[in-house]
Parts: C-alpha cells; structure tokens; sequence
C-alpha cells in the first residue's frame, strides 16, 4: 500500500490492527508517522498515542499499552520503532513473542500496532516475522528514482508558484544525489531565496546547495580522468583550504573509481545495480555516463595509483597536496 491508501483508510475510519512500513526515504517514512499520528486527536494523544524504540526499551512496554483499550476513545495507536526482533541478529524472549503472536491474533478492538521496520533486513524464515508479514498491511516506502523526485520537485514548486531553471534542476539533483529527503531539506532556503521572481535559478543552487561529499569526489575524479591537471588541482586545493581532510578526500576518491569499477562489472536497471550496491539509483547512472567516455584500463590504473597514494599518506610523511599534484603529472 502507498500513503495514499493509508490517507483512505484514516479517512474513512478503515483502519487494520496491525500495520508493517518499509522503506527507504526518510522523509517519506516522516510522513507516515505523521499521518498514524493524526488518527488520534491532539487532545487525546497522551492517553491513546505512544511510541517506543525497540532497540532502547525493549517490547514490553509497548505491550502494555497495545493490549490495554482505547482509554475515552475509538482508538489506541503504539507505534515501535526498529523492531529488530524481525531480523536475523534480533530476538525476542518466548514470553514476548508469545504475547505479540496473541496480540496478532487477537487484538483489542480498536488499537492499531504499527511496526516501524524501515530500511531493515527482514528474515522472512522466522516464524514471527512470517506471522507478522502474513497479517499486516504493508506500507512500502521506497527510495524515489530519478523521474519521481524531478516530478514531486516540480508539483511542489507548482503548489507555491515557482519555477525552476532546467539547468537548476539538474544541478539541483546532482548536489542532493536525487535524493528526495535532501532535495526538501534543500527547497526552504531556495524558496526563501527566490521569493521576488517565483523562479529558481542556476546561481541560487549554487550559492546555497553545498555539494555532498560525494558528489564533490564525483566532480574530482571526473576532473582526473579528463586528465585536467590544473583544474584537479586547484579543485583538490579548494577542497583542503576549506577544511577537507587530505587522506578523507583520498578516500572519496579511491572510493569514486571502486564505484566505477564496481558497476561495469553489473548488469540490469540503475535501480537494481544501486540496490546490489546498497548506493541510490542516480550514482549508478552517473557511473555509467562515465563509463561510456573513460577507458575502463585507465579506471583501474587510477584506481591503483590513488590505492598507492592512500598506503603512502599513511605510512610516510609526504605533504599529501604534493602526492595529488604528482598523481597527477604521472596519471
């Protein structure tokens, strides 16, 4: 089920007793708490809402209030957070997981238990995450690709009044990785920024979107296959002047070319190379762009070059800004 189907179930008082939500977008997943969280009224909520963390208090408080009913109300919702016990390493005592298989086959009218799983890896051979599976409603949240985020962007800035600059967007979506979570962290200062002309530009994303970290080793190893030496090394200066840490930065960027080498080994979809990879889609797709210009020889020659540079950082005392510059004569 989407949020969508969820919105339809509060909205007409549809409501199963137990719930499972899955994903990966974090502000997706904020938005489904939010919506559980409506169904009880404000007033009410401290007598008929509560939420636990698994991995901190343990199962048996939440079990107290999900098998106690709804206190002057229609409803009672315990959201549980992180409840490991679904996965391989995590466990429940036998009387726990006794009490929730009870709880599953016999809820108290009108309490709603939510699990909140996530991004865990569920082991769907034990015998309670098989029960819970079998007699939940899933709310699947995955991460958006691409396209999604674009159009959620673009009925956002339309719900407002705003445009945005396509070249905007594109570097936009490079900066945040296309990543729906951090393009909204992104969108405030940019609405606030572009609040006279209702357009956002190529200068506003460039003067308030802080590259990611990976996104700037994207940049630097692009820099480097392209063997542009003065513009690499300026880049590798600027990026140490303003803080970054020479042998972190070397980091990123031997991690860039693994990442390269990475996917040239696979097949299939951006959105399955990504998951095999545990990255999001768009890294897998600008990996690609950049295997179709660079010579995959010459990928694994920087690779073990940049390898070279890394061991000697570590073992040597060498101005790391004179191993780059020399990386880069020799490359």
């Amino acid at each position: 089920m989407t949020l969508q189907d969820l919105k339809g179930q509060i909205e007409n008082q549809a409501l199963p007793d137990l719930y499972i939500v899955t994903g990966e977008e974090p502000a997706l997943l904020q938005k489904a708490k939010r919506l559980f969280t409506s169904i009880i009224p404000e007033e009410d909520q401290e007598m008929n809402f509560a939420s636990y963390d698994f991995s901190t208090v343990g199962l048996d408080d939440a079990m107290a209030d999900i098998t106690a009913p709804p206190f002057f109300g229609d409803h009672r919702v315990v959201l549980l957070t992180n409840p490991t016990f679904l996965t391989a390493n995590g466990k429940l005592t036998d009387s726990q997981e006794k009490a929730l298989t009870s709880v599953i086959e016999q809820p108290v009218p009108g309490n709603l238990l939510v699990l909140f799983a996530g991004d865990l890896k569920l082991d769907k051979r034990k015998k309670i995450t098989k029960r819970v599976l079998a007699e939940a409603e899933n709310l699947d949240l995955p991460r958006l690709n691409e396209r999604q985020v674009g159009q959620a962007l673009h009925q956002l800035l339309e719900q407002r009044g705003f445009t945005i600059e396509p070249a905007a967007e594109r570097e936009l979506l490079l900066r945040t990785q296309a990543s729906y979570s951090m393009m909204l962290q992104e969108l405030p200062k940019l609405l606030a920024y572009a609040s006279e002309g209702k357009k956002i530009t190529s200068q506003a994303v460039d003067d308030l979107v802080i590259k990611e970290s990976t996104a700037q080793a994207f940049d630097l190893a692009d820099l480097v296959l392209k063997r542009k030496q003065e513009e690499a090394i300026r880049t590798y200066h600027d990026l140490v002047k303003n803080g970054e840490v020479p042998l972190r930065l070397n980091a990123l960027l031997l991690g860039q070319f693994r990442l390269l080498l990475q996917v040239a080994s696979l097949q299939g979809s951006d959105a399955e190379a990504g998951k095999a990879l545990g990255i999001h889609p768009f890294r897998v797709k600008l990996a690609r762009q950049s295997l179709r210009t660079y010579p995959l020889g010459k990928i694994r020659e920087g690779f073990l070059k940049i390898l070279d540079m890394e061991i000697q950082m570590k073992s040597k005392r060498v101005d790391p800004l004179f191993l780059f510059e020399t990386f880069m004569v020799n490359f």
